[in-house]
């Protein structure tokens, strides 16, 4: 393959460039311009590098409540907030959140604002331990307008540690170690970390190694083949170059060995056979901040904040199915080798001027996908890249501190091309408008309307993927002979499309009760059409003489997704209480039946409270499952209700000799529940007492 491939330049990329670097110099170069002081940034989902507050429609897990949680998955860690399900199965390995009735390929991940592009048939894509995160956040809905090609279902942006996030006060050095244990699955992780400041250099390094038994589902029975070891390592350095630039530069590293059915939301059978598998992700990725300021402002903030993010990613799964082959011959075994390399940059911009909030920007990244199968009846090897280029602009125009107006567009221009086949090339474009209008239609109540459009390129192996799928029979005595499933590329695939409404109210009020509790509610409704879903279809699925069974993928018809949601939280005193609600109802709108994976209506309860000073917190989380019983035609399983509930307590003296120490006690599933997320294959897991020690120095 060549590597050495040159993008493409598109007009309006290169005049985004040239704006970037004039707004940035002639801003710098303003006459006694002020410091300019970092501030952190809390939201990376909006591509704001200048953002200083959560966006309301964007949901934030900190790392309090990943601490509290203990979760085994980032698809754990998001499981009680509304309209988003965990799927995948049992093995944590492979889950990923299911986000309004769109997952996989229809979800883009980030991660320090790096994409994740790792997809391929049933292996797992978010190779991350959530013990490296600082915070994760999720963008429900389109966000193409912003984001690109994959952001149809939404965003989930990870943000991982870094120095400053760990240091107290003025200490210039510390480190910590933490042991994390499980009952179920026999769950042992062991972490340690280093990290310090010297002058304007920071730096960070956070390891840790884990593994696990066999996990138990609900009711006490062993889940085979769900072991699995896994080490995870984070090396980061970051330097202040005067007062108003940055530069970040962070290297991520992350193994697992594990063996499982090649599809492991199944159970090892004949389509779906054991597999060994060696997941090496690592990552590479610098970022670079610029701020200009303006000596008429009296607040002190930045005019201009630049974000220049350079990353690589490569993603590596090498596996040995021991059972395959024919033994007869001595060729039992094969090797399976996967890889998916992306190297992409980021420039995202943020402006005050021309009476409005502007973020700009262009992305580019190419994806090297490579496939090497051994043995007879697999799919052949592939060798194939994909070159994505876009630009976007977004404008927030406020009219009199009530009214905020927010149109936004992006255009994406992508490439595509396999090495084994001919006349394979094919390029395409999608421009991706949104518009937004919010009101502060009182001190405590904000309105808002939004229509966001989005679009996902084919990927290479749904446009490339040619080779045998699976066998399924010996008609010899037919003078058929050996037939098999046998896929059929389609270059031709259109991208998906979708465009969502959304109306949502924002609410705040202080003093009901007592002079310092508060109440925020917020609730949304959304509708969202897809178009052109890239579907895996079977053709001739009864074979019918002389008509073969394949396998390729189709555009199929438009389907629509809507739903409600209501988050409701009050604070007063030591006392957090929560509650949610999210439904989600998806149908084909070419014959009005409901569609598959749509997470079924879920209710959430959660009660907090701190106790000696706050050194100490405690609390439950239930959720409450409907029955599905919204399913298509063809699916005769039936997915009954189901309620969880999880308990915490976390300990950290604040003062005194165990200053440093902290203690966290969490129960998953405290009844041993026996449950089946709607649509998914297998049980999910029982009971799992976790307990967490660790000392930071």
């Amino acid at each position: 393959m060549d590597h050495t491939k040159t993008p493409h330049i598109h007009p309006l990329a290169a005049a985004v460039l040239a704006l970037t670097a004039s707004t940035a110099a002639a801003q710098d170069n303003t006459a006694d311009q002020p410091v300019i002081q970092f501030g952190e940034v809390l939201v990376a989902a909006d591509r704001n590098p200048a953002a200083k507050e959560k966006d309301e429609s964007i949901v934030v897990v900190e790392r309090t409540q990943l601490e509290e949680q203990q979760p085994e998955s980032i698809a754990q860690a998001l499981k009680y907030e509304p309209n988003i399900e965990v799927v995948g199965g049992p093995r944590y390995s492979n889950q990923s959140p299911n986000i309004r009735g769109l997952s996989d390929t229809r979800v883009l991940q980030t991660i320090d604002g790096a994409r994740q592009n790792f997809n391929s048939g049933h292996r797992g894509t978010y190779q991350l331990d959530p013990e490296l995160l600082k915070q994760v956040e999720v963008k429900k809905g389109p966000a193409s307008s912003l984001w690109g090609s994959g952001a149809i279902g939404g965003v989930v942006a990870m943000s991982t540690k870094s120095a400053s996030d760990l240091l107290n006060g003025d200490d210039t050095f510390g480190g910590y170690v933490k042991e994390e244990l499980g009952s179920n699955g026999n769950s042992n992780e062991t972490t340690v970390a280093a990290y310090g400041l010297s002058g304007d250099f920071g730096y960070l390094i956070n390891a840790s190694v884990s593994e696990n038994d066999n996990v138990e589902i609900g009711g006490g029975e062993e889940l085979a083949d769900s072991a699995g070891e896994n080490t995870a390592l984070l090396a980061r350095g970051g330097l202040k170059i005067g007062n108003n630039q940055r530069v970040d530069i962070s290297f991520r590293h992350n193994n697992r060995d594990e063996a499982v059915p090649s599809n492991p939301n199944a159970n090892v059978g004949t389509s779906s056979p054991l597999v060994e598998r060696d997941i090496t992700d690592q990552n590479v990725t610098a970022n670079y901040w610029v701020q200009a300021g303006n000596s008429k402002r009296t607040d002190g903030a930045a005019r201009h904040t630049t974000k220049v993010t350079v990353y690589r990613n490569d993603t590596q799964f090498e596996e040995f199915r021991p059972t395959q082959g024919d033994s007869s011959l001595g060729t039992l075994g094969q090797n399976d080798n996967t890889e998916v390399t992306t190297t992409g940059i980021a420039i995202n911009n943020a402006t005050e001027g021309f009476g409005a909030q502007w973020v700009y920007g262009l992305d580019w990244y190419q994806d090297d996908v490579t496939t090497v199968r051994d043995g007879d009846n697999r799919p052949e090897n592939m060798n194939a890249d994909t070159d994505v280029m876009g630009v976007y602009a977004q404008a927030a125009f406020t009219f009199g501190d009530t009214f905020t107006l927010t149109p936004g567009v992006r255009y994406d221009r992508f490439e595509a091309e396999s090495q084994q086949l001919e006349d394979s090339a094919r390029d395409d474009g999608a421009v991706s408008p949104s518009l937004a209008a919010e009101i502060k239609a009182t001190e405590w109540l904000s309105l808002s309307a939004s229509y966001a459009t989005a679009f996902r390129a084919p990927g290479v192996e749904e446009m490339y993927t040619q080779g045998t799928h699976f066998a399924y029979g010996d008609f010899s005595f037919m003078g058929l002979g050996f037939l098999a499933n046998t896929f059929i590329p389609n270059p031709d695939l259109e991208a998906e499309e979708a465009k969502n409404v959304e109306l949502r109210a924002d609410m705040v009020f202080s003093g009901l009760a007592t002079s310092e509790d508060q109440l925020t509610v917020s609730t949304a409704v959304f509708r969202n059409k897809v178009d052109n879903f890239i579907e895996q279809v079977v053709i001739n699925p009864h074979f019918m003489l002389g008509f073969p069974m394949n396998t390729t993928y189709l555009n199929v018809d438009k389907a629509e997704l809507k739903g409600f949601e209501l988050d409701v939280n009050y604070l007063v005193n030591e006392l957090e209480l929560g509650m949610n609600y999210g439904q989600t109802e998806g149908k084909d709108l070419s014959d009005d039946s409901y569609l598959s994976n749509i997470p079924a209506d879920k209710v959430v309860l959660d009660v907090g409270h701190y106790f000696l000073q706050r050194d100490l917190k405690a609390g439950f989380r239930s959720t409450f499952i409907s029955a599905q019983e919204q399913l298509p035609e063809e699916e005769t399983r039936e997915f009954g209700n189901y309620n969880l509930t999880d308990a915490y307590v976390t300990w950290e003296p604040a003062t005194g000799s165990l200053n440093g120490l902290k203690l966290g006690l969490a129960v998953d599933n405290m009844t041993d529940e026996e449950y089946q997320v709607a649509f998914q294959e297998l049980y999910m897991p029982g009971r799992n007492i976790k307990l967490s020690a660790s000392y930071r120095f």
